[in-house]
């Protein structure tokens, strides 16, 4: 624009660039209000996306557990199942174990309570003290097996050891050798003397008898060793045919059968609703927001656009101002206020022009 023109020009020029401003600021206030109103439109698609997934998520999670549980439920009835026939069955043959370990050893027990029997008998017609029956007794006196020796060291440790310091140490007021000797010495004399008390009047009157005894003792501890190995041997024998457990067996295998083809049913089930069931209810829950999404994209579109026409202008009526009016007049007089201000002195006679009523502001207002 020529310098001249503008500069001469009065209050239509300064009407033309009061337009150009205002235009300007509608412009601005428009496209700050498109800006918020699209980020607030993507927000809302943002929050719809979100929402949309998350119930899509929540929604395969509750279903599979669904499937999952109705499943597991029928596993754990069949698994319950189960576990009381193999009750049934152990306590069946627990019982038939039982049964046979009585008749396999029946001979053995009967022949040992004649023994017994046989015994007590001797003890009563030879007129020996029943004590003379125990395996302490005849571990003192007529030691054969390795416990006897065990029993033997237990009560030297006990006479000599246990009895003399468990005295010594705890119940006398007082520690001093000559009582420990004194005690070791009582407890030899006791317990020597009782020894040799009860050998006299048995082992010395009793012998043959005795010995008898011990012998049919003997047959007595074989018999029960014997009883001992057949248990052991029946109960690791895995043969259980003679046992009856064949419907037991049938009914558990059929279980066994039924806790694979649900499980199998399961993992079915689950691949089939991971491939295919996942999807369905992914598109049907999105349909849902699609409208409302869609709205808002197609919205966010028309205000993308309003506000790429509204920064256009905004740029072209900015250069227009820059290069057309602030090089003359001067960019701190290039607002509505000033402009006003202009045109009010032009009006009242205090300036011809522009040029004048620029020179008059600065001069007065300035």
């Amino acid at each position: 624009m020529d310098e001249g023109n503008l500069l001469t020009g009065g209050v239509d020029k300064l009407n033309e660039i009061k337009e150009d401003l205002l235009e300007l600021r509608g412009y601005q206030e428009n496209y700050e209000s498109l800006v918020i109103e699209e980020d607030k439109n993507e927000k809302s698609i943002q929050s719809l996306e979100k929402a949309a997934s998350d119930e899509v998520a929540a929604t395969i999670k509750k279903r599979r557990t669904e499937i999952e549980s109705a499943y597991d439920k029928q596993l754990d009835k069949t698994k319950a199942s189960i576990k009381r026939i193999k009750d049934k069955r152990d306590k069946r043959k627990n019982k038939k174990v039982s049964e046979r370990i009585e008749e396999e050893t029946a001979s053995l027990r009967e022949d040992n309570r004649r023994l017994k029997l046989e015994v007590k008998t001797l003890l009563k017609q030879k007129h020996v003290p029943s004590y003379s029956n125990t395996k302490l007794y005849y571990a003192l006196f007529y030691p054969r097996y390795f416990t006897d020796v065990l029993i033997i060291i237990f009560a030297l440790l006990l006479t000599l050891f246990i009895i003399p310091c468990g005295i010594y140490f705890f119940l006398l007021p007082e520690e001093r050798i000559l009582y420990l000797a004194l005690i070791y010495i009582a407890t030899v004399i006791i317990f020597g003397g009782l020894y040799l008390i009860i050998g006299n009047r048995t082992k010395d009157k009793h012998s043959e008898i005795l010995k008898q005894i011990r012998e049919l003792r003997h047959e007595i501890i074989n018999n029960k060793k014997k009883i001992k190995v057949i248990k052991k041997n029946i109960k690791k024998d895995r043969d259980e045919s003679s046992y009856g457990l064949e419907n037991f067996d049938e009914g558990l295998q059929k279980l066994d059968d039924e806790v694979a083809d649900i499980a199998q049913q399961k993992k079915d089930a689950l691949l089939t609703f991971e491939n295919t069931t996942v999807q369905v209810i992914a598109s049907e829950i999105r349909k849902q927001y699609e409208e409302k999404i869609a709205k808002l994209k197609a919205d966010n579109e028309a205000l993308a656009r309003n506000t790429a026409q509204a920064e256009n202008k905004i740029k072209a009526l900015t250069l227009k101002i820059a290069s057309e009016y602030e090089p003359f007049i001067g960019k701190d007089l290039i607002t509505l206020d000033r402009i006003e201000s202009l045109i009010n002195i032009i009006e009242a006679g205090n300036a011809a022009n522009i040029s004048e009523a620029v020179q008059f502001h600065r001069q007065n207002m300035g």
